[in-house]
């Protein structure tokens, strides 16, 4: 029954988007950082907007059950206009906790939101200007959330600090019952929306976020954002390179 209401009550609206929750990006003078979860692997993206390179330590206070970082220390140089994205494989941290990862030049240091576990299912980070994405969004959290009404989707992706815009397209919502006559039955396929954007026109940088609002009925009606995925946008006055994951068994840090 509760299958079949949400496959009735499933809506796609748009509303123009207001950043209520933080995007999640990472800023130390002239560097612009993002982090994500690919699997195992976390990559760290690191922009230099500035004409002059730039040496960065990327680091973490989480400790895995040896009680060691769950991944050494490390220095990278970033040249002046490029981005340099740094895979690392992390070893498993203690239970309960989550990786944190931190980038500090000299004396300054800042963390980077991880962004990870997310239902948008985003297949790059770091996208050229004026390219084409596109988003495949499990829908099927809506199953165990029965008051849930309405799934609220941003009109337009938004610039975080510029006023770089651009329209969010639903280009299909699918899943749900659905009546099949050969077997003369009612089956159900898990619920999926495909949503495509076209990144903006730029030769610099850029940063680019928006969300889905879920809208609730009942007498403790309401509302609660879902952000999206926080993105890099390069234009052609920027460079991008990026190392490959360290392989957990040419680890050198010492056990204690």
């Amino acid at each position: 029954m509760r299958k079949a209401l949400i496959a009735v009550l499933l809506v796609v609206l748009f509303s123009v988007p207001v950043f209520a929750i933080q995007p999640r990006v990472a800023y130390l003078g002239d560097i612009t950082s993002i982090a994500w979860m690919d699997g195992g692997t976390l990559n760290v993206a690191l922009a230099n907007n500035s004409n002059t390179r730039s040496t960065i330590t990327i680091s973490t206070d989480t400790w895995d059950s040896r009680w060691r970082p769950v991944f050494s220390e490390r220095t990278v140089t970033v040249p002046g206009r490029t981005i340099v994205a740094v895979s690392i494989k992390p070893s498993e941290p203690r239970r309960g906790e989550s990786i944190n990862v931190k980038i500090s030049e000299f004396r300054r240091s800042v963390e980077v939101p991880i962004q990870a576990g997310s239902i948008f299912n985003a297949k790059s980070f770091v996208v050229p200007a004026n390219t084409r994405l596109s988003f495949d969004i499990d829908l099927g959290f809506m199953l165990g959330e029965p008051r849930l009404d309405r799934l609220v989707v941003d009109k337009f992706y938004e610039g975080v600090g510029s006023r770089a815009r651009g329209p969010i397209e639903v280009e299909s919502v699918e899943g749900g019952l659905r009546y099949v006559p050969s077997r003369n039955s009612i089956e159900y396929t898990a619920p999926k929306m495909a949503l495509s954007m076209r990144t903006p026109q730029t030769n610099g940088l850029e940063v680019i976020t928006f969300s889905l609002s879920k809208e609730y009925s009942g007498y403790r009606g309401g509302a609660e954002e879902v952000p999206g995925p926080t993105i890099l946008v390069y234009g052609r006055n920027f460079r991008f390179t990026s190392t490959a994951a360290a392989d957990p068994k040419d680890d050198t840090r010492v056990q204690r």
